[in-house]
C-alpha cells in the first residue's frame, strides 16, 4: 500500500549533457500531471508523462526537467565574414575624408553595432533522438526514489489504520453484546410503567401483552443485519489493506458503507448506550477517513 505522498530526483547522462528530473506528488482523488520543462519539446515532455502514468495511479505529481549540455557537446563555433568586415571598414575609412564632420578611427564597438553581423556563431543543438533515451532513464530513476519514499509512507498509514480497525472491531462486539440488552431494559422500563398504572386501577399485569410488546420492539430494533454487514466491511478493509493494488478508492468506498450501517443501527436502536457507541464508532471512521485519503 502506497501513500500519495512523496518526493523523487533523478538524472541520466552521456556525452550530449545530463537531464534532470524531480517530481513531486502529493493527495488527489485522481492522477493529475503537472509538467515544466526547460525548454524541452512536446515530444520529449510527452515521453516523460506518459512514463510517469504507466508508474501511478493515484496522485497530483509536479514534475521538472531540465538538461545541462556537456563541455564537449556544446560546439560552439564562431565564424568572421571577412568580405563584410572589410567593406565595412573600407567604408567608414572613406567617410572620415567627408569635409565638415568630426571623425576619428573605427573601434571594434563601431563595426559592432552596424546593421549586418559580420560575426556567425553556431552552436551545436541537441536532437529529440539524443535526448529520449536521457529522458526515460532519468524519469526512472525518479520514480523509484519517489515511490519508495510512498511506500514508506504507506507502511506508516497501513500500521496505524490497523489499530484503528482493532478499535472498530471491538465497539462492534459491544454493539453486538447490546442487542438482547436492549431488549431487556425495555422489557423492565414496559413493566415497570404498566405495573404503576394497573396497581393505581387495581388491575392485573397481562404477561401476553407485555411479551407482544416486547417482541415488536425487538424487531423494530433488531439492527444484527447491519452490525453482521459492518464486520463483513471490516474484514474486506483488512484484505485490501493486505493487497497488491492501488487501495485508496476502495477503502474510500468501504468507509461510506460503513458509515451508513452504523447510522442505521442508531437509528433502530432504543438504547443510549448504543448511540453512545455509534458516535465514538463515527468519530474514529472520520480519522480513518482522512489517512485513506493520503493512499494511492
Amino acid at each position: 500500500m502506497n501513500s500519495m505522498t512523496g518526493y523523487g530526483r533523478g538524472s541520466a547522462e552521456n556525452e550530449k549533457g545530463t537531464v534532470t528530473v524531480e517530481l513531486k506528488s502529493v493527495n488527489s482523488r485522481f492522477l493529475e500531471i503537472n509538467l515544466r520543462s526547460d525548454h524541452f519539446s512536446a515530444f520529449l515532455e510527452d515521453t516523460a508523462s506518459k512514463k510517469i502514468k504507466q508508474s501511478l495511479h493515484r496522485g497530483k505529481v509536479t514534475a521538472f526537467l531540465s538538461f545541462r549540455p556537456s563541455s564537449e557537446g556544446e560546439h560552439i563555433r564562431v565564424e568572421l565574414d571577412r568580405p563584410l568586415l572589410e567593406a565595412y571598414a573600407a567604408a567608414l575609412d572613406e567617410g572620415r575624408k567627408t569635409k565638415g564632420l568630426r571623425n576619428r578611427k573605427a573601434s571594434i564597438s563601431d563595426l559592432l553595432s552596424l546593421p549586418e553581423p559580420f560575426l556567425h556563431v553556431e552552436k551545436e543543438s541537441v536532437s529529440d533522438e539524443d535526448l529520449a533515451p536521457l529522458v526515460e532513464e532519468a524519469v526512472d530513476n525518479a520514480l523509484q526514489e519517489l515511490i519508495a519514499m510512498r511506500e514508506r509512507e504507506g507502511a506508516n498509514l497501513k500500521e496505524d489504520l490497523e489499530k484503528r480497525l482493532s478499535f472498530l472491531q471491538e465497539k462492534r462486539e459491544f454493539l453486538l453484546s447490546r442487542q438482547d440488552a436492549a431488549a431487556k431494559a425495555y422489557e423492565e422500563r414496559l413493566r415497570e410503567r404498566i405495573s404503576k398504572v394497573l396497581k393505581e386501577q387495581g388491575l392485573a399485569i397481562d404477561e401476553g401483552r407485555i411479551l407482544e410488546e416486547v417482541a415488536l420492539f425487538s424487531e423494530k430494533a433488531d439492527y444484527t443485519e447491519e452490525v453482521v454487514r459492518f464486520g463483513s466491511h471490516l474484514d474486506q478493509f483488512r484484505t485490501i489493506l493486505n493487497g497488491s493494488e492501488p487501495a485508496g478508492r476502495k477503502l474510500d468506498f468501504l468507509l461510506q458503507e460503513i458509515n451508513r450501517e452504523v447510522n442505521t443501527t442508531a437509528s433502530k436502536a432504543g438504547d443510549t448506550l448504543v448511540v453512545d457507541c455509534v458516535i465514538i464508532i463515527k468519530t474514529e471512521l472520520e480519522k480513518i477517513r482522512e489517512q485513506v485519503q493520503n493512499i494511492e
